[in-house]
Parts: structure tokens; sequence; C-alpha cells
């Protein structure tokens, strides 16, 4: 009745329908007392009954508007009917029932539905109120004025009481989702707060050391601007991601793309990352992989190394120099397909207070708002890497005191891959990013075609794809690369094709390609290459004929994996 998981109405329906029973219950037991007739004893028999229903149905169904319909139904349809003429009829209390059963009509239901059952109400009453003057022998009179004030006292009595309690429930229910949003605004200010420092400090890193590159005159102190430059724009990225994650988290859109991945080389990935960051506040990094782990497994890695990358990410933040982080990782359940793992991160760094550590796993709170201040951060990234854990099958918790250290630790289930985890299917990964892998991809002669129409993006196209040695034709818009592609269609080995372009979207010069007379266009690759990065985006750009997605700011190494996956050189000639 009281639970804040049921909406409001639902509530309301719970409240209402325990009072109906009390009523209903003493005017069963008047249709006794004052040896009423059958039907009138019949009648609230019933009615008590389908209050007693109406008090477990719509709880365990959810159909708490049809359970509306049936409550009113026979609290104002037929109990009235039956109290009227049973009870002296106007000469009693029956116009307080008359004016609880409007109110409760009010509270249950709105818009046409309301308007139905008032109308039906009325007709009802005045029905009841003609057949007692055409009709007076159908009313049961009392002789006992006595009785026909005890009815008038208890029915305004019972009505008062049940729309005090209805009109006090309402009351508290609305302050108490007052008090709600006011504290959600005042996190979400508190948020937006921190976000414009986490997203304007990077920036103006970022502003400040575009200027002083452009200005140093050594060829040292541009590389030490670039190198600024490039760490405050991870920055910046990380905190888009999460912002973006959350929106999706509580929109109900976050997903999980199940691949089969080498788990051992998934966390020496995360590890070199966080290792980096580790030697630049000489700290001491370890981690053991238990070996009973299989290496081949099936989930989403991408998102299994987001929450490790997170965990070890605040150890290293709130660890102080010289500091000890540990990652472990190890093998606690078996089944016949999958298996459970444990992952710990545990550091010697300032440790958590159990009062702070009920704020961890919130959205838009961290420890304490001084820890934002100090140390920086979203506030977001634990919430994440939470939703993610329990969308795994798992759950994810800390261990902490003050000036003690850490120790945050999560479980997570996966499916075997290959052979019961053997890495017979799961291809190496062992290449350097950026060195030998970039020797590898060279494509000399041929030619591809870029539909991007901001000129910046396209000058960073040409930069990220001149070791390739890749032939490159640009079209600014969607009906610039239909009319380039159509010229030549045989010319292009693959197209990278933005989304929100003007004249014409990507979608559709996707769509009008693909519907070319020409064989080419429809086994030419186009690959989406778009800031548009939700699950929804990519689907759409499946659904108009793309072959597969990149997600802007592009990565090197993203983008050249694709070319080597989708890179066809043409068979005839222009």
């Amino acid at each position: 009745m009281f639970s804040e998981d049921l909406p409001l109405r639902a509530r309301l329906f719970n409240i209402i329908v325990g009072i109906c029973l009390i009523l209903c219950a003493f005017a069963t037991v008047a249709t006794f007392v004052q040896a009423a007739s059958f039907f009138a004893r019949a009648a609230t028999a019933v009615t008590l009954a389908v209050m007693v229903l109406l008090v477990f149905w719509p709880n365990m169904t959810g159909y708490y508007r049809f359970g509306s319909f049936v409550l009113l139904t026979f609290v104002c349809d037929i109990m009235f009917p039956v109290i009227f003429f049973s009870t002296n009829g106007l000469g009693s209390g029956i116009m307080m029932y008359m004016l609880l059963g409007s109110i409760i009509t009010f509270l249950l239901l709105d818009g046409m539905d309301c308007i139905v059952m008032i109308a039906i109400y009325l007709a009802v009453v005045l029905t009841c109120i003609y057949l007692s003057y055409a009709r007076p022998g159908l009313v049961v009179p009392f002789d006992n004025r006595v009785t026909v004030y005890t009815d008038n006292a208890y029915t305004m009595v019972f009505s008062s009481v049940a729309v005090g309690l209805i009109i006090k429930f309402q009351n508290k229910v609305y302050i108490d989702a007052r008090r709600r949003a006011e504290e959600a605004s005042a996190a979400k200010a508190d948020f937006l707060s921190n976000m414009s420092h986490e997203m304007r400090t990077p920036m103006n890193a970022i502003i400040g050391m575009t200027a002083i590159g452009h200005a140093a005159a050594d060829v040292e102190r541009k590389d030490y601007a670039f190198s600024k430059i490039e760490a405050a724009s991870s920055h910046l990225l990380g905190v888009i991601n999460d912002i973006l994650d959350m929106s999706k988290i509580e929109a109900g859109k976050l997903e999980l793309s199940y691949e089969e991945f080498d788990f051992e080389n998934m966390l020496q990935r995360v590890a070199g990352v966080i290792n980096f960051r580790a030697e630049e506040k000489n700290q001491n990094f370890t981690m053991h992989i238990d070996s009973d782990i299989p290496r081949a497994l099936i989930s989403d890695d991408q998102r299994l190394a987001q929450v490790i990358t997170n965990l070890l990410s605040n150890a290293v933040k709130f660890t102080p120099e010289h500091g000890n982080i540990k990652l472990n990782a190890r093998l606690v359940g078996t089944g016949a397909s999958g298996c459970s793992i444990c992952v710990e991160v545990v550091d010697d760094g300032i440790g958590i207070s159990p009062e702070q550590q009920l704020l961890l796993f919130v959205s838009f709170q961290q420890a304490e708002n001084s820890t934002s201040r100090k140390f920086g951060g979203t506030g977001l990234g634990l919430a994440i890497s939470k939703r993610i854990v329990e969308m795994m099958g798992g759950e994810i918790w800390v261990e902490s005191e003050l000036g003690r250290g850490s120790t945050f630790a999560f479980t997570v289930t996966c499916r075997y891959g290959g052979a019961n985890g053997s890495l017979d299917t799961v291809a190496p990964d062992d290449a350097a990013p950026g060195e030998s892998v970039r020797e590898e991809y060279s494509f000399d002669g041929a030619h591809i075609l870029v539909a991007e129409d901001v000129e910046i993006n396209r000058e960073i196209v040409s930069a990220i794809l001149e070791p390739s040695k890749l032939e490159i034709d640009y079209a600014e818009n969607g009906t610039e690369a239909v009319r380039i592609f159509g010229e030549s269609p045989n010319r292009y080995a693959l197209i990278f094709m933005d989304v929100q372009m003007p004249e014409m979207d990507g979608y559709e010069a996707t769509r009008r390609i693909r519907a070319m007379s020409y064989p080419r266009a429809k086994a030419v690759p186009i690959i989406a290459m778009t800031a548009n990065v939700f699950r929804e985006d990519i689907e759409r750009c499946l659904a108009c004929g793309m072959d597969d997605h990149i997600g802007k700011p592009l990565d090197f190494d993203e983008v050249l994996n694709k070319l080597r996956q989708y890179m066809r050189r043409p068979t005839e000639p222009s």
C-alpha cells in the first residue's frame, strides 16, 4: 500500500479499497441487523467479496485501471441503491455516501473514464431518488429515530475519515515527491557544476597548449604541447563518454555486445594504459591472473575493460606517490556453459569511510564534494560500472577504511569461447598499436571515397590514412558523394560515409548508391564515420545499407582495422 515502487494511482487504489472494504463490512452487517431483504443481503455480501478480491488481484496483475472500474461499479452503482432502499432512502446518511463515491471516482480516474463513471453514478442516484418518490414502498423505513441518527452519524464519520485519510496520503506523497525532486535537482546542479569544471579544465589545457605550441620555436617545446593536448583530449573524451553512458542507462538503452575475446589479452591492454599513468606517479602496479581462468571467453570485452579501467584509474588517482596498486583476477565458479570471475583492484590510498561508501555507486555523486575539487571526476564512473556489472550477471562492492586503502571488487559471468575456453579461435592481438600494424596496412594505389562536410575532419582523415598510401577522393555532402560514385563506380574500393551532412545526409546517400544499377554499387563497402555512436545509431546505419560503423573521434588503429577487414580492390578498370 505504501510501497514507493507503485505509482501514485495504484497506491491510492489500494488505500481506497481498504476503506471500502471496511464500509462494505459495516453495510453487510447492517442489512442483517435491520432484517433487510434477501436481495439487499446478497448484494452487500457479493460486494464485500469483490472488495476482498480487489485487495489482492490488481497488485498481482497490475491492472489497476480495470480494478478501478470494478471497484466503482460495485461501490457506486450497486451498493448505493442497496443502501438507499434498505436504510430509509434520503432519510439516512446516504448523501454522504454519494459524496464519498464521487470523490473516489475523481481520485481513481481521469479524462473520459472519469466522465463516463460519474455520469453513470449520477444516473443511478437520480433514478433511486425518483423511485423513492414514485414508489415509496420500495424504501424500507425506520420507525426508530435513534437508528436514523446513528446511520447519519457513522456514515458521516466514516466518510470524513476516509476523505481525510486520502487527502493526507496525497499530501504526503506530493511532499515526498517534491522533496525527492529538490534533492535530485540539487544533486544535478552539483553534477553540472562538476561537469563544467571537468570539461572546461581540459578545454583550457587544449586551447592554452595549442597557443603555446603555435608560438614555440623549438621542436621539443611543440612536442611537449602536443603531448599535453593529447592527454587533455583523452580526458575530455572520457567525460563525454561517461555522460553519454549515463544518459543511455537512464533511458534504459545501455546494451551489451557479446563477442569472443582473449581475457588475459584484454587485461594486458588495460594494464598497459594504467601502468603508464602509475609510472607518472612512481606507483608500483602489479597484476595477477588466475591460471584457471579460460583464455577464450564470450562477453562484452569493451564494457568489461571499461569497468576495470575505471577502477584502476580511481586507484591511481587516490593513491599517493610510491603507493601500491594490485589487479587480481580469479575464477570463483564454473558451469557447463560458462564461468564466474572475480576481479579485484587493491590500493593503499586515502581510503573511504562507511558513510562515504553509501554514495559511491549513486549517479551524480562522489564520496564527498571536496573529492571532485581535489581529484576531479564526473561522479558517474562507478554508477556506470555497477550497471554494466549487473547486466553481466554479477555484483560490485567496496571494502575500505579511511587512511588504509580500498579494495574494489566485482564478479561477472562469462560464457566459454572456443572449445571450453581454449584459445584456438581467438585471433592473435600481439602487435603493438601504431608500429608494425601500420606497416602491415598498406594499400598503395587503391582509391576510396570519403563523404565528410567538415573541412578539419577531412584533414584529420587525410593525416590518419597517410601511412596507408591510399588515394582519397572527398565529397562535401551526400549529393556530391552519390554523383562522384556514379561517375566512376569501379574506381572505389571503399566508402567512408559521414551521417549528418547538408543537402543529403549519409543515410539517404547510402540508399541511393545501393539503388544504382551498377554491380559495384551493391558490393562496395560503405562504413559510417560519424559522431552518432549509440546502438540505435549503429543499427540505423546498418539498416540503410552500410556495412559497418566507426565512431568519432577517430582512432587510427580502428580505421586501419576496418580497411583491412573490408578493403577489396576493384576487379574492373574505371
